[in-house]
């Protein structure tokens, strides 16, 4: 009995011992480099859902932190929160201990002392500079001694093992400007695959708004994610801060898993593999749902430290085997497919793997080389994934130029095809025509007699049209000359307004066959003005539309309507001495059919004759007959019958009261 007394009380001795703090003692500020403190610390890993207070923690069982947990885990928990305790004790009277505490890169490190905290630093913190985010300051004063707590917080297989090393504050500072020194070569690496994927997300935009092709948005999506890649491991290696840790997280969780998705979309769109390899393609696509599937919960751990499901399964769940088949499987489609870009969009996968798996084969630690810089580049192993993309992506844009070369070729193609087959056809019914011609030569003169009236009807009508011109323009000059003689310059200024206006809607309307409505009543209109200012007021008019027409949409021949009012003003209202009006009624009787009536109050026909064999120049109304001209040509080429009647309007004793001109023209 007394010795199981004896071997409890041992047990309970070296337990005791084993789990005692070991106190850091320094005499004031110590003149070493560095001193690793790992062996005098305790240690705590934190287990619950939710992450604890420094208060709760201060309550925790810590255990002496032994070599062989270094690095480890204790809980399956993804956010990996870890505590470290030392005692720092100050013999000094004098001199005050100012060190730095080495933790390690950490996601986030924290440092409490005196119940309180004293410092943020970390990989992901956006707070002071990259020394002071990894190398925590430790103050002890004179005769005093402090205990530390340092927190570290990680991720789910970004652990790094904390060296927990105090440190001489310039010699810290020193070693820090060493190793960014170090890494120079490694940073003008990564800036120049990084800018070279930029130069091509550019590119790709600019192909994009070229062409239109939809394989370009899958292109844009693929090089914008390896950009952005790239940027991120710029910032967690050379810590530049370009984002904000809750941006790092995305990328991290997000972009490295979405990259082979979009580059497998833009390959599956080019060589159209759903149409090709339907079975191959069905299989693609559920390994690109279980990745999508693989983001979401990778980022609902990182950035919440929440499983959705049991821990232990975390290993099969976030697993790279669906990547990797997805790898496979788009190399396997892409090596079947018969498409002349298939061996670029080949190659391209076969360079980033190859550089992607490189560094993992472990051949770089066979490498001997005195150069660090060189050794920087060789362990960082997403520079090599990069350069695997960046090579992949500039291999895409040679396929996407020679899949552009292509469709010109087919395009070329295409059109000689055409060419010839448009030969051949012609070729083939001159020989039909040839043979038919003895039966069909009565009917295809007669259709050539057709045309050809056709033509010459269509002809005239242009001839016509260019006559019209310059008599219209030689009746306007002439009221133009009357104001110039008689120096009324306020009169003839208006007169000559208005003429140009009435030139240039002349000149718009005898280009074409048919103008609008409103465009003909609005050059009948100034030159009805015109030629009352002339007259000095003794011409009025009216002109009434029906409500319902649209005068935009009816189509008309350009100065139909001018000959006739010309007629009336110069043969029925010049010669009265009151002077008279000019109503013109426009109505649409039916869906096809436009009535217009021009109505004059002037001296008649009859009379108008007496004074016309008077008249020492016998005035001729060149536009009535060329109008006639230009109405039976139209009827003859558009197969129309446009009427017009003209009807002596008299009073009840026999007298003429004016003419009435009616014009019907089918629509």
């Amino acid at each position: 009995m007394p010795k199981k007394i004896f071997a409890i009380v041992l047990l309970m001795l070296i337990i005791v011992r084993c789990m005692a703090q070991d106190t850091i003692v320094l005499n004031g500020q110590p003149h070493w480099d560095y001193l690793d403190i790992a062996d005098k610390s305790l240690f705590f890993e934190e287990v619950s859902k939710h992450p604890l207070s420094f208060e709760q923690v201060q309550q925790q069982h810590f255990i002496p932190y032994a070599k062989d947990l270094r690095g480890q885990r204790l809980s399956g928990r993804p956010l990996i929160i870890q505590w470290h305790k030392f005692i720092v004790h100050n013999t000094s009277v004098t001199d005050t201990v100012d060190m730095q505490v080495d933790l390690s890169a950490h996601y986030f490190t924290r440092l409490y002392a005196n119940e309180q905290l004293i410092r943020l630093g970390g990989a992901y913190e956006t707070v002071g500079s990259v020394f002071d985010r990894f190398q925590l300051p430790i103050k002890v004063p004179p005769l005093t001694t402090t205990t530390y707590w340092a927190r570290t917080e990680d991720r789910v297989a970004q652990l790094v093992p904390p060296q927990l090393v105090l440190v001489n504050t310039y010699i810290a500072a020193v070693k820090a400007a060493k190793n960014n020194y170090k890494d120079r070569y490694l940073f003008l690496m990564l800036a120049s695959l990084t800018g070279c994927l930029l130069f091509i997300f550019i590119y790709a935009v600019y192909q994009y708004f070229l062409y239109r092709d939809k394989a370009f948005k899958w292109y844009i999506a693929y090089t914008f994610a390896a950009m952005i890649t790239g940027l991120y491991w710029m910032d967690i290696r050379i810590q530049l801060m370009l984002f904000p840790s809750f941006i790092r997280d995305i990328i991290f969780s997000i972009f490295l898993f979405i990259i082979p998705v979009l580059y497998g979309l833009f390959i599956g769109n080019i060589l159209q593999l759903p149409v090709h390899f339907k079975k191959g393609w069905m299989l693609v696509k559920i390994l690109i749902a279980i990745i999508i599937i693989q983001m979401a919960i990778e980022y609902l751990e990182v950035a919440f430290g929440w499983y959705p499901f049991n821990p232990d399964y975390y290993g099969i769940v976030i697993s790279i085997v669906p990547m990797v088949v997805l790898h496979l499987a788009i190399l396997i489609l892409t090596f079947l497919s018969k498409h002349p870009v298939k061996w670029f969009l080949f190659s391209g996968i076969v360079s980033l793997l190859l550089l992607w798996c490189l560094p993992l084969t472990g051949i770089f630690s066979t490498i001997y080389t005195s150069s660090t810089e060189l050794f920087m580049i060789l362990i960082f192993l997403p520079a090599f994934f990069l350069l695997g993309l960046t090579v992949e992506a500039i291999i895409f844009s040679f396929a996407l130029a020679y899949r552009s070369k292509l469709v010109l070729v087919e395009k070329n193609n295409l059109q000689e095809k055409h060419r010839v087959q448009l030969e051949t056809a012609l070729q083939q019914r001159t020989h039909e025509l040839q043979q038919q011609n003895k039966l069909l030569e009565a009917q295809k003169i007669k259709q050539i007699e057709t045309e050809f009236a056709n033509k010459i009807a269509e002809t005239e009508m242009t001839a016509l049209r260019a006559q019209m011109n310059p008599h219209f323009i030689f009746n306007c000059l002439n009221s133009i000359k009357l104001y110039t003689l008689e120096n009324d310059s306020q009169t003839a200024s208006e007169y000559l307004t208005k003429f140009s206006q009435l030139i240039r809607l002349v000149l718009e309307n005898s280009r074409s066959e048919k103008v609008s409505l409103q465009k003909e009543l609005e050059t009948l209109k100034l030159y009805i003005e015109l030629e009352a200012m002339r007259f000095k007021d003794k011409v009025r008019y009216q002109i009434n539309v029906v409500p319902h027409i649209d005068q935009q949409y009816i189509e008309i021949p350009p100065l139909l309507l001018q000959p006739y009012v010309e007629n009336a003003i110069w043969h029925g209202l010049m010669h009265k001495d009151t002077g008279g009006t000019i109503i013109i009624d426009i109505a649409q009787p039916s869906e096809y059919l436009l009535h217009i009536e021009i109505t004059d109050d002037g001296i008649g026909r009859d009379m108008a004759m007496e004074h016309k064999s008077k008249s020492a120049t016998r005035q001729k109304s060149f536009g009535l007959k060329m109008t006639s001209e230009r109405l039976d040509a139209i009827n003859h080429l558009y197969q129309t019958n446009t009427d017009v009647k003209i009807i002596d309007l008299n009073d009840a004793e026999g007298n003429s009261i004016g003419t009435k001109v009616i014009i019907e023209i089918p629509l």
